[in-house]
C-alpha cells in the first residue's frame, strides 16, 4: 500500500510538471504555424513564402544556441532552490508565523540562486547579442548567401531587422523561462503562453485579411517575444524591482517575490 501510494503521488507530480510543459511547447508550435499559415495567404506569391521560410529556418538554426542556457537554468538552479524550499515549508509546518523573510539562512540561499539566475540571464543576452547581429547581417547585406534570386534576395532584406529583434529576445525568454521553471512556476509560464498563442493567431490572421506586408508577420513575432520576455523577466525580477522603489521612497521593503 506504501509503494502504491508513493507512486501514485509521484505520478501526480509528473502530470503537475508535464501538463504545463506540454502547453509551452504547443504554444512555440503553434505561433510558428500560424505565421507559416499567414504569410502562405499574403500576395506576391511564391516570393512572400519563400522569404519567410527562409528567415524562419535561420532562426529555427540559431534558436539552440539562443535557448542553452535555458536547460543550463534548469540544471543549476534546483540545487540551490530545492533545499531551501524543503527548510522553508518545514519550518512553516513547525511554526504557520514563520517568515521566511525574516530567516538569515533562508535569504542566503534565495539570493544565491537569485544571482545564479541574473548571471545566466546576463550570459544569454550578450551570447543572443552576438548570434543576432551575427547573423541578421546575412539577409540583410549577403543575400546571396541564402538565396539566387535576386527577387528573394530583395524580399528577406527587410525582414532582417525583424530577425534580430526576434533572436535577441529569444535568449531572455529561454533563460527566464529556464528559472520559472526552475522554480517551479508553471501554473505562470502555462498562462502567458496560453495568453500569448491566442492573441498572436488574430494579429496574423488580420494580416493576412488585409494583404499585408510579411514583414509585419515578423513584427507581431518580435512583439510576441518581447511580451514573454517582459513578463518573465518581471515575474522574476518584480519584487526586487519594486522593493528598491519603496527604499527609495523611504518605505519599508516587502519580502521580495525573488525568493519566493
Amino acid at each position: 500500500k506504501t509503494n502504491r501510494a508513493e507512486g501514485s503521488v509521484s505520478t501526480k507530480s509528473f502530470l503537475t510538471f508535464a501538463a504545463p510543459v506540454l502547453t509551452l511547447i504547443l504554444g512555440k508550435l503553434a505561433a510558428f504555424g500560424f505565421m507559416t499559415n499567414a504569410a502562405a495567404g499574403l500576395p506576391g506569391q511564391p516570393t512572400t513564402l519563400a522569404s519567410h521560410q527562409i528567415i524562419l529556418s535561420t532562426f529555427f538554426f540559431i534558436s539552440p544556441f539562443l535557448e542553452v542556457i535555458s536547460q543550463t537554468a534548469q540544471t543549476f538552479l534546483p540545487p540551490y532552490l530545492a533545499p531551501v524550499n524543503e527548510y522553508i515549508a518545514r519550518m512553516t509546518t513547525q511554526n504557520p508565523a514563520y517568515d521566511p523573510s525574516n530567516d538569515d539562512l533562508a535569504q542566503s540561499w534565495l539570493k544565491a540562486a537569485f544571482t545564479v539566475a541574473t548571471r545566466l540571464l546576463g550570459i544569454g543576452v550578450v551570447v543572443a547579442s552576438f548570434i543576432a547581429t551575427l547573423v541578421s547581417l546575412i539577409p540583410a547585406f549577403f543575400g546571396n548567401l541564402i538565396s539566387s534570386d535576386t527577387v528573394v534576395q530583395a524580399a528577406v532584406k527587410p525582414l532582417a531587422k525583424y530577425l534580430w529583434a526576434g533572436a535577441l529576445l529569444t535568449a531572455p525568454v529561454a533563460v527566464s523561462e529556464g528559472v520559472l521553471l526552475a522554480k517551479r512556476e508553471l501554473p505562470f509560464l502555462a498562462t502567458v503562453y496560453v495568453v500569448s498563442s491566442v492573441v498572436l493567431p488574430f494579429a496574423l490572421t488580420e494580416i493576412k485579411k488585409t494583404g499585408g506586408p510579411v514583414v509585419q508577420i515578423w513584427g507581431c513575432f518580435a512583439a510576441f517575444q518581447l511580451f514573454r520576455a517582459t513578463c518573465f523577466a518581471g515575474k522574476i525580477y518584480g519584487g526586487s524591482v519594486l522593493n528598491s522603489l519603496r527604499y527609495l521612497v523611504g518605505k519599508k521593503p516587502k519580502p521580495s517575490a525573488t525568493t519566493s
